[in-house]
């Protein structure tokens, strides 16, 4: 039986190599197209050949083309359930937003997320590094992490961070935000803390292979258009928050459950 493509893969991306996961890209934000794809024609569009694309399927964990097929089938159908809301209709740029916030959830592993609670069941101290775009992200995970009764810590300014170098210990935990996962001040700062620590770090960047994904130990995919207008990048920080609220929201859940 089919099953829906998002659970079938939703552990096998970490392992895919930087064409497949550019496959794999390709796919979640084409599925209405590519599930009415012969393999002849995914292979053209891709400018692979056939050998390459059914090779992808079996990496997912498919038995071929027509069993990856299938999984889109059921997923693309499923995903047509979701309530978007009726003024968005007829507004590609509006339901593309909705999509890839929708996407990013839909390849958050169960696992990854579960590895990322049994982490904060120590009450570890947070320590919150981003990139100039995802400032405003960080500032509001603070104030979450805080709320509910971490120590949590965003430094904003240079000489902050740099107090921090020798402060953060190995039972700490980083979090670390970046789109594209290659930014070098974030990359500088994490590779000096991890000189004489190793705290668990956790990141959220775009989905492909990049710096700051290598260095964690859990890291979760968004989705997103990328969009830079006169030198600023203003590519959505939606689906970023998206994953850290649901983390946030799962360990109240299952605190709660325990209470």
């Amino acid at each position: 039986m089919a099953k829906d493509f998002f659970e079938a893969t939703q552990n096998i991306l970490p392992d895919l190599n930087q064409t497949d996961r550019e496959l794999f890209e390709y796919v979640v934000k084409n599925m209405g197209q590519v599930k009415d794809m012969s393999i002849q024609k995914f292979a053209a569009e891709r400018f692979l050949s056939t050998t390459t694309i059914f090779r992808f399927t079996q990496k997912l964990g498919f038995s071929g083309y027509t069993d990856f097929i299938n999984s889109l089938l059921i997923t693309s159908h499923q995903t047509k359930d979701i309530d978007i809301p009726h003024a968005l209709h007829n507004k590609t740029y509006c339901e593309e937003y909705l999509k890839n916030i929708i996407e990013t959830v839909r390849v958050m592993p169960a696992n990854l997320a579960a590895k990322v609670m049994g982490v904060l069941e120590s009450m570890p101290r947070i320590y919150i590094f981003t990139d100039e775009p995802a400032v405003p992200i960080g500032q509001y995970i603070e104030k979450m992490f805080l709320g509910l009764g971490f120590t949590a810590y965003f430094p904003e300014a240079a000489y902050q961070t740099q107090a921090l170098h020798d402060v953060i210990k190995s039972q700490d935990m980083i979090i670390a935000l970046s789109y594209s996962g290659n930014d070098l001040k974030l990359m500088s700062i994490i590779e000096k803390i991890f000189i004489n620590e190793r705290p668990f770090l956790l990141s959220v960047t775009r989905a492909d292979n990049n710096v700051l994904e290598s260095l964690s130990d859990v890291n979760f995919y968004v989705f997103a258009e990328e969009i830079r207008i006169n030198g600023m990048d203003l590519t959505s920080n939606v689906p970023m928050l998206t994953v850290l609220e649901l983390l946030v929201y799962d360990y109240i859940k299952r605190k709660s459950d325990k209470s």
